[in-house]
């Protein structure tokens, strides 16, 4: 079961688990400690009496941030590290974190050597084909996360700019036409 935020909290894990599902993936939680506290935070990070694997997704741009979040989580029961670089969320993207890290592949390179680094659980990543239909770069971050020694990757089918839709934004509203985007 994907990770969402809002969705894929722990009861609901529980509830997939019990019905079934393998794998069952936290929501994304954000690498910088100053937020780990929290009421949502503890939350999302509360794995006692979850079934095993128990797979945490972690998110944010710093890798050494995002390394010391994996520590933590594996301190706190995560068997699993997975790796957000899939949200298309505006308020995520600006912070240049989730799909926006696709658009630094450099980047990209530096989070998954330091967060592999880190931990000693399976780390994996969730990316996107690209961040647009000129931009899709799916490949050769796979490349990159294979050299990191990353252990599974998810690729959700669309864009960044199609968000959780399948269409594309479109550039140039038909004439009388309301509507924000048109299909593919």
């Amino acid at each position: 079961m994907a990770p969402m935020a809002g969705v894929t909290d722990k009861p609901f894990r529980l509830l997939c688990k019990r019905m079934g599902a393998g794998l069952a993936v936290s929501e994304m939680t954000i690498s910088d400690p100053r937020f780990w506290n929290t009421p949502k935070s503890l939350r999302r990070m509360d794995h006692v009496g979850e079934p095993d694997p128990v797979s945490v997704q972690i998110a944010g741009t710093e890798p050494q941030l995002l390394a010391e979040a994996a520590r933590y989580n594996v301190d706190h029961g995560a068997q699993i590290v997975d790796i957000n670089m899939g949200c298309p969320a505006k308020k995520v993207c600006n912070a240049w974190a989730g799909s926006a890290l696709m658009r630094d592949e450099a980047l990209v390179g530096r989070i998954l050597d330091a967060v592999v680094a880190a931990v000693d659980v399976p780390v994996t990543l969730k990316i996107r084909t690209g961040w647009d239909a000129a931009n899709r770069n799916a490949p050769a971050i796979a490349r990159i996360a294979e050299a990191a020694g990353i252990q599974a990757l998810t690729v959700h089918g669309r864009t960044r700019d199609q968000h959780y839709t399948g269409i594309r934004p479109s550039t140039t509203p038909s004439p009388g036409s309301s509507r924000k985007f048109r299909s593919r």
